[in-house]
């Protein structure tokens, strides 16, 4: 008589959310797992895949947690992205990450008649960078067997709980419907459900962050008249007092995606995080800038007002090797690095490897993957968190004991985000999966 674990199918894992960290983590699990040990099966909760938003970029960490999640996205990603005019930096084939000007000139908003000063240029060594999220999100579903028709993604499947039954996790779905599984993976952004589930007597609730933004798309021609040539084709950070703006080129250069970033005591919009906005509201907010920064707002067509908001640290991104937080569930950030998209894209790249450790259908392999996983990608992702909040403080100048003195800016830019681009995913993955493997004494601990 065979051993009943031998026995038994493959542990049904479900993924709750479609964007780019649901989607990272199921091409992974298809990359890495034996699918006769791992059966992944994503569920959307609206009708079809989209992404908040509209241009992202990916720095070099990111492009390489693609790449360990399956090369095949990273070409995909190429394929479609905007391409950064490269150049040598130190004899290093280098591209520009970012141009950082001085968007105003002096508190009182004299001449404003006046260019922006450049302040510093930021290099990177990512030969692609920028691109539209819904462009990568198609790119990434086309990576799927069959699409979103090849039967791993179901649509209007909205989370509303997960019960423990018999040692497996039951999915109950706003359309009445339940499923159960072995494990289940939350990947369902800031306003998470699954997020609520785990942390059931704490609840991690986003929190204000004193900061919202204005976001549009100017066709390039347009954005060149306001902005000169060099400027609206690279990247750019415009600082200025409460405030700051990101522009960069998507659409293979045919557009510029501008964010507009203000400070604000409160967010007085009940639970909506976006809301309607005019160009008015956004000349009025930036009335002190300079002519140029000024052009480019009153360019918008209908721009979006977004709150920003982010998670405080959780104690924990699993729960009895039965629930697992991935991406902005886990960890939702302000967009001040860059380094959102990216990170949520490494969860997916250390747990799909985690589980392609899992070489027999045995649950208790799950609890030591998601504890690995907790083990090292918490403190990692929660660390942006804080990061990026004190960076848009830089950016306004509001950031204690270094203010609008520009020399300590330029020191803190030089190397701000290192500790992002430089993570080796391999290294990273290995740790994990050392975690994983190491033995266990029969209290628990290590």
């Amino acid at each position: 008589m065979g051993d009943a674990r031998e026995a038994r199918g493959p542990l049904r894992i479900a993924i709750i959310g479609g964007g780019i960290g649901g989607l990272s983590l199921l091409l992974g699990v298809l990359k890495h797992c034996d699918r006769h040990v791992i059966e992944p099966h994503l569920y959307e909760a609206t009708h079809a895949f989209s992404e908040i938003g509209a241009g992202v970029g990916f720095l070099p960490n990111a492009v390489r947690a693609m790449r360990a999640i399956d090369p095949e996205i990273y070409k995909a990603y190429c394929r479609v992205a905007d391409q950064a005019p490269p150049i040598k930096v130190n004899n290093r084939d280098m591209s520009v990450f970012s141009n950082v000007y001085m968007g105003m000139d002096g508190r009182g908003g004299t001449n404003t008649s006046k260019a922006f000063e450049e302040i510093c240029t930021i290099h990177n060594d990512n030969r692609f960078r920028n691109i539209h999220r819904a462009v990568f999100l198609d790119a990434m579903i086309n990576l799927l067997p069959g699409g979103f028709k090849g039967g791993l993604v179901s649509f209007n499947k909205r989370c509303t709980n997960v019960h423990e039954v018999g040692g497996r996790a039951k999915v109950l779905f706003a359309d009445g419907t339940s499923q159960t599984f072995d494990a289940v993976v939350g990947c369902d952004g800031v306003k998470s459900r699954v997020r609520n589930i785990l942390h059931e007597r704490e609840r991690y609730e986003p929190q204000f962050t004193g900061k919202y933004a204005y976001r549009g798309l100017i066709p390039i021609n347009d954005a060149i008249s306001a902005l000169g040539k060099e400027t609206a084709t690279t990247q750019a950070l415009f600082f200025g007092y409460g405030g700051h703006l990101v522009t960069f080129p998507i659409d293979q250069g045919k557009t510029l995606n501008v964010v507009a970033f203000r400070g604000a005591p409160e967010w007085n919009y009940g639970g909506n995080w976006v809301v309607p906005a005019t160009v008015q509201d956004a000349l009025e907010d930036f009335k002190d800038w300079s002519e140029p920064v000024q052009k480019l707002l009153s360019l918008l067509k209908e721009p979006d007002k977004w709150g920003l908001f982010d998670l405080p640290p959780a104690k924990t991104f699993v729960k009895d090797g039965k629930i697992c937080l991935l991406g902005d569930c886990a960890h939702a950030s302000t967009p001040h690095l860059g380094a959102g998209a990216g990170m949520a894209i490494e969860d997916g790249a250390v747990l799909s490897r985690l589980l392609g450790e899992i070489k027999r259908p045995d649950a208790t392999q799950l609890q030591r993957a998601f504890a690995a996983y907790d083990a090292v990608r918490r403190g990692r992702d929660q660390r942006l968190v804080t990061a990026s909040r004190n960076a848009g403080m830089l950016y306004g100048f509001e950031q204690p004991e270094v203010g609008d003195d520009i020399g300590e800016i330029r020191r803190i830019l030089s190397n701000q985000w290192d500790w992002v681009w430089d993570l080796d995913i391999e290294a990273h993955c290995e740790e994990a999966i050392g975690m994983m493997h190491r033995p266990i004494s029969l209290n628990g601990t290590a």
